[in-house]
């Protein structure tokens, strides 16, 4: 029995991905991964009253080593990892804020990346991983100046004001297509546009029952919307959230899955057909509008914000909708879709099912299913919303 249980262990760690390696010194931390590459595919940043937050978006989890290399200047190691799109032709960003100056990404070898992260004066810095999707977060605490602190410490407890975080008070939700635009349609007759309203009602009601918020819907009956029309209706109500529901098809029958998008330079070539169907265009015109938005992606907290919410959507996706409804988990991508173009607030498009695929289109036929949909929808806006209170 011992040797069974020793050969059932070893079989065990020869399989298993992750291997960990004791802590370095107080400047370094290392988790030892398999070889394969990971994707570095974006990084973000958030300044927050006592600490500045970095964080790495990654395709796989990957190794990882943190040590500061001068007073104000971290270098992040990551290997094996290689830069994804939209990283390729950015290496450098010069950053306007609190503590963080400046993230200057270097290629030291083949398959290893270097971070170095400049701040405007030395701290401490916490590091913790995420899983689904594959994150590496990075807090930097940096000591307040000493008549800063003495100034707090004679205050009275009263008079000190913690500032507040960014309230979510109103959110459109937008059920792509309707009227004489059908959207994407299955052989036997099943249309987007009815899919996605029908789903969008359901959100709406938990979201103004559960979350105590305001709706407003771009549509909420079988009307034609135009994309403009719905993106001037949510800048002019002044909403902080922008919800756009859709239903994918491919051409081959076997594609499944569901996928998250938000403003960008399309990840890939499925994208950019994907941006052109909803945008109801050509290819070539989604990758015009691509090149005219790459000019306004300075827009710091709008897209750290949209990314977050597409995060969080995707992780209550596969959380509570994937469990009962095997299907692939697609990720969290980029595109450039008319309606995340023009929207002045953190904005995602959901792409629920295929419609193409005959497995799919049974299930977005029952009430059951797109029921389960609008559930797990839900419970990412909530968990992005109670990101904003805790800073997770």
């Amino acid at each position: 029995m011992r040797r069974f249980t020793s050969y059932i262990l070893l079989l065990i760690i020869f399989f298993s991905p992750f291997s960990f390696a004791a802590d370095g010194p107080d400047s370094t931390r290392i988790l030892r991964v398999a070889d394969a590459p990971a994707f570095v595919v974006n990084i973000r940043h958030a300044p927050h009253p006592d600490h500045t937050r970095i964080v790495i978006d990654l395709s796989r989890p990957v190794l990882y080593s943190l040590t500061w290399i001068s007073e104000t200047t971290l270098a992040v190691e990551l290997s094996p990892a290689v830069l994804g799109v939209i990283l390729q032709e950015k290496r450098s960003l010069s950053i306007q804020e609190k503590f963080l100056k400046k993230i200057e990404i270097k290629k030291a070898e083949r398959d290893k990346i270097t971070l170095l992260i400049a701040f405007k004066a030395s701290g401490e810095y916490k590091v913790f991983t995420l899983p689904n999707p594959d994150r590496l977060v990075i807090d930097v605490f940096l000591p307040k100046p000493e008549d800063e602190v003495e100034g707090e410490l004679n205050r009275s407890d009263s008079t000190i004001r913690i500032p507040a975080p960014f309230e979510i008070k109103t959110i459109v939700i937008d059920p792509g297509h309707g009227g004489k635009d059908p959207g994407a349609s299955s052989r036997r007759g099943l249309t987007e546009k009815d899919i996605v309203l029908d789903v969008a009602l359901r959100l709406k009601e938990l979201v103004q029952r559960e979350l105590k918020k305001k709706v407003i819907m771009t549509r909420d009956e079988d009307v034609f919307v135009s994309l403009k029309d719905r993106t001037e209706l949510a800048n002019q109500k002044k909403a902080d959230l922008f919800i756009s529901i859709h239903v994918n098809s491919a051409p081959k029958q076997h594609t499944k899955g569901i996928e998250i998008y938000l403003l960008g330079r399309a990840t890939d070539e499925a994208a950019i057909a994907t941006a052109a169907r909803e945008n109801a265009t050509s290819e070539e015109a989604a990758l015009n509008l691509q090149e005219l938005i790459l000019n306004d992606l300075e827009r710091e907290f709008t897209l750290n914000a949209s990314l977050e919410l597409a995060h969080h959507t995707q992780e209550a996706l596969i959380k509570h909708l994937i469990p009962s409804y095997p299907t692939t988990a697609l990720g969290v991508k980029q595109a450039p879709f008319f309606v995340l173009a023009h929207t002045d607030m953190p904005a995602i498009l959901a792409e629920i099912s295929f419609l193409s695929n005959k497995i799919e289109e049974k299930r977005l036929r029952t009430k059951r299913y797109r029921q389960h949909v609008a559930e797990a929808i839900y419970k990412g806006i909530k968990a992005y919303i109670q990101s904003l209170k805790t800073g997770f």
